[in-house]
């Protein structure tokens, strides 16, 4: 096995890629277009989470290191986009609730893959838990791979007007709870 110190220095190394994807996020967008910046970052970074399970002493640690590198990456400047986009979009009295429910629907699940994850590995053991979930992050980028997502350059940066052409749509409710 790895040492303490060095398992701490390979997760060190492996969390700068979220720290590289959230300078590249915006940079992307602003070269390929937020569309589809949006659809590289996340679909394009799923599959490198398969080389994780593939890990073991030696220089396969490497795999590990790459793996989950690349996955911060993209996971990360996807983050920032879609963050980007959820901010120029939804209008300013909703922007709250938005975010809360957003944040409130992502965060409990990582409860709920926590105990999947654990359920797994003690069913088929570690490595094959890891096979199992590392193999459903690439399929999460289906639903991104076959929505209108693909065909779109550009994200839209506002509500669509209402008909007759003027002013911007707004949604209006209640302003807190």
């Amino acid at each position: 096995g790895l040492g303490a110190g060095l398992v701490g220095l390979l997760m060190a190394v492996i969390s700068c890629g979220g720290v590289l994807g959230a300078g590249l996020g915006n940079p992307l967008a602003r070269r390929l277009g937020s569309g589809r910046a949006l659809l590289l970052t996340k679909a394009g970074a799923t599959p490198c989470a398969l080389l994780i399970p593939l890990g073991a002493p030696g220089w396969r640690v490497a795999l590990v290191v790459l793996g989950g590198l690349c996955v911060g990456v993209g996971i990360v400047a996807g983050n920032v986009i879609s963050s980007s986009f959820t901010q120029a979009y939804t209008p300013a009295d909703l922007f709250a609730r938005t975010n809360a429910t957003t944040n409130v629907f992502n965060y409990g699940m990582m409860p709920v893959g926590a105990l999947l994850g654990g359920a797994l590995a003690v069913a088929l053991g570690i490595r094959g838990g890891m096979w199992v979930m590392t193999g459903i992050l690439p399929l999460t980028a289906m639903f991104i791979m076959f929505s209108p997502l693909r065909r779109i350059r550009e994200l839209p940066t506002g509500p669509p007007a209402p008909e007759g052409g003027r002013g911007t749509a707004r949604i209006s409710g209640p302003a807190g709870p």
